[in-house]
């Protein structure tokens, strides 16, 4: 499942490098006054969602590898540069853009009904790839255990609120129906009559997505290299990745093909750390007993099913309401039974998720119903690549890992270094490589 979860983050990464990439060209071109079309190479050799080549998309994804490559301190110089850009460019957009607000936009205020609002959820999560990228800087991080959580959920607040509060006020802006899928805010500048603002808004947008492209770039590299170090990927993925993924990518693929598919990734990912989560705080190998083992099992098995069934429903049947009336008893029984009868064996030592279980339980029942809104066309990818990953894993990764873990362990044993990490054991810093500074951990000699 680790392994899954792993190589659905790196689809997450490439796919959405891929689509921030057509939408800098389609930014690009509402700086010059052009149409994205205009950039883009028809191919009508190829089938549709695949047929506007887009070299603009590949010349800057080459860039910004060209760049984290060269420099982490200096993308975090540049990443800074770009979040002031950014900011400036935000509340110009807000204040702006309420100025020309028209409240007769939100007459029909849901044109596509709760089905509507559901399917746009569920490529919603589009918007939020990237913030798991924050756990990959632990190594430059003076204190992980504080300073990233604080940057993850601070983050992801305030980025919430300014996304919602933008939506708001493109929608005042122009009606729903006439706004540009591809460069939104600087078409409806324009629309509203003020055309000098659309090339603000696009220095702005193109600030904002390299920096999230820099960001990718660095995050999926962290990625690559933490995998690779337990052979799991190639080992000499721990030296280098290869910058081609993203662009290949870019230049064939569709922005609406590629929005669903890394949508469906980041809702599976979200929904297996949520069940991650719950197998934490109540499992400890060789500590929670047999019976409170199979009960966790079941209560586990009861919640996904249980949710599964209520998206299913929810795909299958477009007025009907009686299913719901048993799968979501099913799932606020089993989410009560695991909360009364069966006992944590962790909590957690400085920063834990609250209400638990409800709270994951919750979060895996709402990533499953959204990924019930996605197209049939995106599971089908998503399932040809999730095969690939078992085929590679079965057959090379699993015992790759195994082996190098084993070594690891005798090494370690020998030292005297060998701690149990499931329970979050930290090696004393005499003996792991820690910086007695800032209590950093030395990668390269690091323990498994």
């Amino acid at each position: 499942m680790a392994f899954i979860a792993a190589g659905n983050i790196l689809l997450e990464y490439v796919i959405g490098g891929a689509a921030v990439a057509r939408s800098w060209t389609s930014n690009f071109a509402a700086l010059c006054n052009k149409d994205a079309a205009d950039f883009r190479i028809p191919a009508h050799g190829l089938a549709d969602g695949y047929n506007e080549l887009d070299p603009i998309a590949v010349g800057i994804l080459l860039i910004i590898c060209i760049v984290a490559v060269l420099s982490t301190k200096g993308s975090s110089r540049l990443n800074y540069i770009a979040s002031v850009v950014l900011i400036v460019v935000i509340v110009f957009i807000i204040v702006c853009g309420l100025i020309k607000a028209d409240t007769k936009n939100y007459s029909n205020f849901t044109p596509f009904g709760a089905r509507g609002i559901f399917k746009s959820s569920a490529v919603l999560f589009f918007a939020y790839v990237g913030f798991d990228a924050v756990s990959t800087m632990a190594e430059e991080t003076k204190n992980p255990a504080k300073d990233i959580p604080i940057g993850l959920v601070g983050s992801m607040v305030i980025t919430t609120a300014l996304y919602c509060v933008l939506a708001v006020t493109l929608c005042l802006m122009q009606p729903f129906e006439s706004i540009d899928t591809h460069a939104p805010y600087p078409k409806a500048f324009e629309a509203v009559g003020w055309g000098w603002a659309q090339y603000v808004v696009a220095a702005g947008a193109l600030k904002a997505m390299t920096s999230v492209l820099l960001v990718g770039a660095v995050g999926q590299a962290r990625y690559l290299t933490h995998i690779a170090r337990t052979h799991m990927l190639p080992p000499w993925l721990a030296k280098g990745s290869s910058k081609d993924r993203n662009a290949i990518i870019a230049f064939f693929t569709e922005l609406k093909i590629l929005s669903s598919l890394v949508s469906i990734s980041t809702l599976f990912i979200f929904m297996l750390v949520a069940v991650a989560l719950l197998v934490r705080r109540y499992y400890v190998s060789d500590q929670t007993s047999l019976e409170n083992r199979n009960k966790l099992i079941v209560f586990l098995l009861l919640i996904i099913g249980s949710s599964i069934a209520t998206a299913t429903y929810w795909g299958a049947s477009k007025n009907g309401w009686i299913a719901y009336c048993i799968t979501v008893p099913i799932w606020l029984l089993a989410t009560t039974g695991l909360w009364l009868f069966v006992p944590r064996a962790r909590d957690p030592k400085l920063w834990g998720v609250p209400l638990v279980p409800w709270l994951p339980s919750a979060s895996i029942a709402i990533n499953i119903f959204l990924l019930g809104s996605i197209d049939r066309d995106s599971f089908i990818r998503f399932s040809i690549w999730t095969a690939s990953l078992l085929v590679y894993y079965f057959l090379i990764g699993l015992h790759a890992s195994y082996d190098t873990a084993k070594e690891f362990e005798g090494k370690a044993i020998q030292d005297g270094t060998w701690t149990k990490t499931e329970e979050g054991n930290v090696p004393s810093a005499t003996k792991s490589g820690v910086d007695a500074e800032d209590g950093r951990i030395d990668p390269v000699s690091r323990t498994v």
